[in-house]
């Protein structure tokens, strides 16, 4: 029987991801344990209503951060499949009625495991609705912590929301946009490994909002953009991540 005494000096290798796909080759078939960290990535923030014509109009929502899953493998084949994903882009920014919607953060999965990314937030009804963080995927039960929540995007004349941190719904580290003529952005949702962009403050009267915050590091979710005459884009969430320390067993 094996056992994680037997593994001594830390891991022989740390091989790291950040993006793209391909395959991982361990140094042995037979006689390596690996511990996997993977982070999904960060969703898009909306973008903001907006109207030429006048009327207060509400901020967008941010983006959902990615989930954490980590896990142990006694590895047993040549090569294992990976995939880190790709940052939520944010709501294009708009003149018309209704903001738009920010991507979902593409998951990240090694072997049979996978980390989703968060929703991304939404730009349509009255303070859009941040996006939910990602979780695990229901393919393989394993040790997980989703991603946090995007903020709600301020509803007429009212601030955004700030985002929450991963696996509760507690403000995180970004903040809402300040309302006033129009709404607030929502902030993006926190990841283990990354923060959620700022929402961005709504626009003067007759002016434009400007750009939701991208989300940071690993898995943070992009901030939504205020309300405006015309809406400025929604923040990008930042890609996943893959750590993969790899230990020789005695």
């Amino acid at each position: 029987m094996s056992a994680f005494s037997q593994f001594t000096g830390g891991p022989a290798k740390v091989t790291i991801y950040t993006s793209g796909s391909g395959t991982f080759t361990p140094i042995s078939a037979s006689q390596s344990y690996v511990r996997v960290t993977l982070v999904g990535a960060g969703g898009g923030g909306g973008s903001g209503q907006s109207d030429p014509g006048g009327g207060s109009k509400s901020g967008a929502g941010g983006g959902g951060g990615g989930a954490t899953v980590q896990f142990w493998l006694k590895l047993s084949e040549a090569s294992y499949a990976y995939a880190v994903g790709a940052g939520g882009a944010g709501g294009a920014g708009t003149t018309g009625q209704t903001g738009n919607v920010g991507a979902t953060g593409g998951k990240t999965t090694f072997w049979a495991f996978t980390a989703l990314g968060g929703s991304g937030g939404a730009g349509t009804g009255g303070g859009g609705t941040g996006g939910a963080g990602g979780s695990i995927g229901t393919d393989v039960v394993a040790p997980a912590v989703r991603g946090g929540n995007g903020g709600n995007g301020g509803f007429s004349t009212g601030a955004g929301e700030a985002g929450y941190t991963m696996g509760v719904l507690s403000a995180g580290t970004s903040t809402g946009g300040t309302g006033g003529d129009h709404g607030g952005g929502g902030g993006g949702g926190n990841s283990m490994y990354g923060a959620g962009g700022n929402g961005s403050n709504a626009a003067a009267s007759g002016g434009t909002s400007g750009a939701g915050g991208n989300g940071t590091q690993y898995g943070g979710g992009g901030g939504g953009s205020g309300g405006g005459s015309t809406s400025g884009a929604g923040g990008t969430g930042s890609g996943g991540y893959i750590v993969i320390e790899e230990f020789i067993q005695a």
